[in-house]
Parts: structure tokens; sequence; C-alpha cells
């Protein structure tokens, strides 16, 4: 699979390291080309270890919405002095089990996000159905670009994607502020299209679910209008023919190298 960019197929499954490895342009992806081509090859030529903010995102998902995955995967770490020689037994014997460590204050932090998502009951109707971490691969022939997309959550019974997000402020203004500035608009988008696109099936709802990550664990579900929606198609449609004309022409510029004239921030001007 990996090795043909032209095939589209969804996998159920498929081990999160094979889809990134796998040919196609993610949403990531066109968050770099966005930014400039350079900075998507640079982020290409690149290992990336994931950051501790990104491991512990990661453990909320997965306790989310793979609760048996999460038990078996981690564990909270024992509190021991490694210096003596039980605390190092006692820590070797938690390594033998295999189990990814968390400490006290995150394992309590992640079991309050947990139910302050699963107390919202369009939550439970979401997740009563579909399957976590799906993976689509889409050929778009007019392009001769392979997308690739991974729904935290779908459910083809509701034509609902659901999406979890991590936040420092799940309130409606500030989670706004949050789907311009990390492009929540581009994936909703993105994700809604290529899944009609493979499925054959219109998404009639792409659900994000944004909880804080500090106490009260405050989780809010939310829904973009038609107007950020149609914003964020023509954005990654414009990000896919950057990088289809840069393929073309294997250049892959950076910023401008004119002089150019900036203006402050509005919020700065007042």
């Amino acid at each position: 699979m990996a090795a043909d960019a032209k095939l589209s197929c969804l996998i159920s499954g498929l081990e999160n390291e094979v889809y990134h490895a796998s040919p196609g342009l993610s949403k990531s992806d066109l968050d770099r080309i966005a930014r400039s081509p350079a900075h998507y090859v640079a982020a290409k030529q690149e290992v990336a270890s994931p950051t501790p903010a990104m491991r512990f995102g990661t453990a909320v998902h997965v306790a989310v919405l793979e609760p048996e995955l999460f038990r078996g995967t981690y564990a909270m770490a024992p509190v021991v002095d490694r210096r003596t020689k039980a605390g190092k037994e006692a820590w070797e014997e938690f390594q033998a089990s295999g189990k990814q460590p968390l400490t006290s204050d995150e394992w309590a932090a992640i079991a309050g996000m947990r139910d302050s998502v699963m107390a919202l009951p369009a939550v439970t109707r979401i997740l009563s159905g579909g399957e976590a971490e799906m993976s689509l691969f889409h050929y778009l022939d007019d392009l001769g670009v392979r997308a690739k997309i991974r729904p935290d959550w779908a459910n083809s019974d509701i034509a609902t994607l659901f999406d979890l997000k991590t936040t420092r402020d799940a309130s409606p203004d500030q989670f706004a502020k949050s789907c311009a500035t990390f492009r929540y608009h581009v994936q909703a988008a993105f994700y809604s299209d290529v899944w009609r696109m493979r499925t054959g099936q219109p998404v009639r709802a792409f659900v994000f679910c944004a909880v804080e990550k500090e106490p009260p664990y405050a989780a809010a579900l939310y829904v973009l209008d038609d107007e950020a929606i149609q914003a964020g198609r023509r954005s990654y449609r414009y990000d896919l023919e950057t990088y289809a004309t840069c393929r073309e022409a294997d250049e892959w510029p950076a910023y401008s190298t004119d002089v150019e004239t900036l203006s402050l921030p509005a919020w700065a001007l007042r």
C-alpha cells in the first residue's frame, strides 16, 4: 500500500507510524505548505521525536476513544527513589510491564479530561458506533496528488466525524481563535471532502470536542458554520495546488525575496 502513491483506500487498524510514512499529503503537510513550500520540505527531511505535550495529548485521545488500549498501554509510574536498591528494583519491575509511564498528575488530569468529555450527551451518541483512527487515502486525479486523513473517530451510521482537541481554553470565543490559528477549519473541510470522495458518503457534521488541560477540565462541542468550511476548502485547495506546482517545477521557495511593507495588527494600533 505504501509504495503506490495513486492507490485510494480505507484501512482499519493501520499503525500510526505506517500511516505517517505512507505517501500522501496530510493536514499537517498542508499547514507546512501554507507557511512555505520550503518549510514542508524541511519537515519531511527531519526525524521529529514526540514532545511531552504530544505524548500527553496522545494519551488523552487513547483514554477517551480507545479505553481498552489505554489500560493496556499506560500505567501510573511508581514513585520510587531509583538511587536505592529497592527503588531500582521497583522501577525495573515497572519497566518490565512494557507500559508507558504517566505521572500521578498526568494520570489525574487524563481521568478528569476523559470524564468531562464523556459527560457530554452528544459524545455518547457519536461514540456509540463507528471506529477510531481509520486511515483514508484518496488520489486526486485533477492535481495528481494523493490526500490522506485519519479521523479521531468516524461514525458512518450518522455520517459524523469527531475530533478531540486538548486546549487551555475551550470557551467559544477562544476556541474560535484556535480554529483560525491552527487552521481547524481547513481540517474540517479537508477531512469531510476526502471522506466523501473515498466513501461516497457526505459528512453531515464534523464535530470538534475541545477539552481543557487544567481543572475543572471543562469540555465543549463545536461545529463550524458554512462560511468557515468554505474558507477551509479554499485554503486546502490552494495548498494542494501550491504543492503540485512546486513538485512540477521542483522548486520549493520560502518567503518572498522582495522587500515588503508591513502593517501592525489591528490590536497593536488600538
